[in-house]
């Protein structure tokens, strides 16, 4: 850990695996599963297609977020922004700013046609209410890690998409990695890919 986050971080994001892993190095630390956009197929085209996009980002910001806590995606990156000027979706002067932004490590422009605000993000706050209303209804420890209105990822089997794009985690995960993984990191999500098998056992 470097001043309590996990050094040379980098995350994965297997589309059709519905599944982020955090990687040190060339070690998984650990596989989390997520939700993705409305329209999962495909990376990201532009504003309001409700796709997830695909390609190599980084963490740009952490901030609260009605969804819990978010780490933001830098979406749109150089090849987006590339894309996006040759089809007329953005101005020569908005693919300056991107191109810009990145230069400096922050989060580009958010408000083009290609879409933004595309997040690492908890549940919706709905659902997270209605499950500490649950709770509160039949007192009794939750399980270590849980927070009321925390749905327990053991017990939870069906885990539909439903994001404007974003990726949606289980609250304690995106407690986790708000927690360990600095700004910056790397961030790759891909429309295909395989399972990391776990280490095998030593004994």
């Amino acid at each position: 850990l470097d001043n309590g986050r996990l050094k040379n971080a980098r995350l994965l994001v297997n589309k059709p695996q519905r599944r982020l892993e955090l990687w040190a190095l060339r070690r998984m630390v650990k596989a989390y599963r997520v939700q993705l956009g409305w329209n999962p197929h495909g990376p990201k085209i532009r504003q309001g297609d409700r796709k997830t996009p695909e390609g190599e980002y980084f963490i740009c910001a952490r901030l609260p977020s009605t969804y819990h806590l978010s780490l933001w995606i830098s979406y749109p990156n150089l090849g987006d922004a590339r894309r996006g000027l040759e089809s007329g979706l953005i101005t020569g002067k908005e693919y300056e700013a991107i191109v810009a932004a990145f230069g400096k490590g922050a989060c580009p422009p958010q408000d083009t046609k290609l879409g933004g605000d595309l997040l690492l993000h908890g549940q919706e706050p709905d659902y997270t209410a209605g499950l500490a209303r649950a709770q509160r209804a039949r007192p009794g420890p939750l399980r270590q890690g849980l927070r009321e209105g925390d749905a327990d990822p053991a017990t939870v089997r069906e885990f539909e998409d439903w994001t404007d794009g974003c990726i949606a985690m289980f609250n304690p995960d995106i407690r986790e990695l708000y927690e360990f993984v600095p700004d910056g990191a790397p961030i790759t999500i891909v429309a295909n890919g395989k399972v990391t098998p776990p280490p095998k056992s030593r004994r």
